[in-house]
């Protein structure tokens, strides 16, 4: 299968190692990593598995109209993939997979449709999976199931659309689940991420230093906001998810949770380097939170609200 990847990041250098074990014809599109691509091929450090792998699949500075492509995935930071419409709209395919944190999802599909010159089936997704880039190599925190969660902006995504992106990441180490609303996993996702990121930063990205009290007020503002949303008429994604905020035995499985992330290589991965190397996605996603709570009735959230008080100023 002919795939193009806008985006070797941390997540896209993942998602483009696992399209070319499976045996794809895979293309990357790339700017400031082109050379070092070009050069050494796709080397990425999988920290948890103690394991490097290098991938050389094809690179290019640009997309060339006269190639088409069975999907284009572009996977970037939901402020970067704003700037990345006109050309997603340009591209020769008739499926894009938009893939990260997206609360705009709605605007960056409506202007992909308006704007393309054929037919197109555009679908979100994100990927668990986190980590960096420095010097040449991505260092990604992979468990031992890498997933990418799949959907249109509010609807299951189109059954021929997602078997082909099955198809074409049909290989040991990865799934693909599908849910009908993307849109709403995304706003619970910034509400259980963000108040960890915050800490992250009053922590000065050094997790070990989070007390007992510092892991509750994550889960408590975590737990404001997913009753908020679901004030607001947003279902709760993945489902049930709000019950790990609601005391108990999950709540406790919540908080032990955090706490091991907090003492471990884990959370380093998975929260202090999206912290420290996504200061502009966080801004933006607050800054598109606080949209949202302004048309939707500004409920009080008071631990999330202390908590924000923590992002770091433009």
């Amino acid at each position: 299968m002919k795939i193009l990847v806008f985006g070797a990041g941390a997540i896209g250098s993942l998602l483009i190692h696992f399209l070319c074990k499976a045996g794809n014809d895979v293309t990357v599109a790339a700017r400031s990593t082109y050379d070092e691509l070009k050069s050494n091929g796709l080397v990425i450090e999988h920290v948890l598995q103690k394991k490097t792998t290098t991938d050389r699949p094809a690179v290019v500075q640009k997309a060339e109209p006269s190639q088409h492509y069975d999907i284009v995935f572009s996977v970037m930071q939901g402020q970067q993939q704003l700037s990345m419409l006109d050309t997603l709209s340009a591209v020769n395919t008739r499926l894009i997979v938009m893939v990260g944190n997206n609360p705009e999802c709605d605007r960056c599909e409506r202007y992909i449709k308006e704007h393309s010159s054929s037919e197109r089936t555009v679908l979100f997704g994100f990927q668990n999976s986190a980590g960096h880039r420095e010097n040449g190599r991505t260092y990604a925190g992979v468990l031992p199931t890498t997933e990418l969660v799949l959907g249109g902006a509010h609807s299951p995504a189109d059954p021929k659309a997602a078997a082909v992106i099955k198809k074409a990441l049909a290989v040991k180490g990865y799934k693909v689940t599908e849910v009908d609303d993307m849109y709403a996993y995304y706003m619970y996702h910034i509400a259980e991420i963000m108040p960890y990121i915050l800490m992250s930063y009053k922590a000065e990205y050094d997790l070990k230093r989070l007390t007992r009290n510092d892991i509750n007020r994550i889960i408590r503002a975590t737990g404001e906001c997913f009753d908020y949303l679901k004030s607001t008429g947003i279902k709760v994604m993945p489902p049930k998810e709000d019950s790990f905020y609601s005391g108990g035995i999950k709540g406790i499985g919540m908080y032990l949770l955090y706490r091991i992330m907090s003492r471990t290589v884990l959370g380093d991965l998975m929260v202090a380097d999206h912290a420290r190397n996504g200061i502009s996605e966080n801004r933006y996603l607050d800054r598109e939170f606080e949209k949202f709570r302004s048309a939707h009735g500004y409920a009080s959230m008071s631990t999330w609200d202390r908590l924000r008080k923590y992002l770091p100023n433009e």
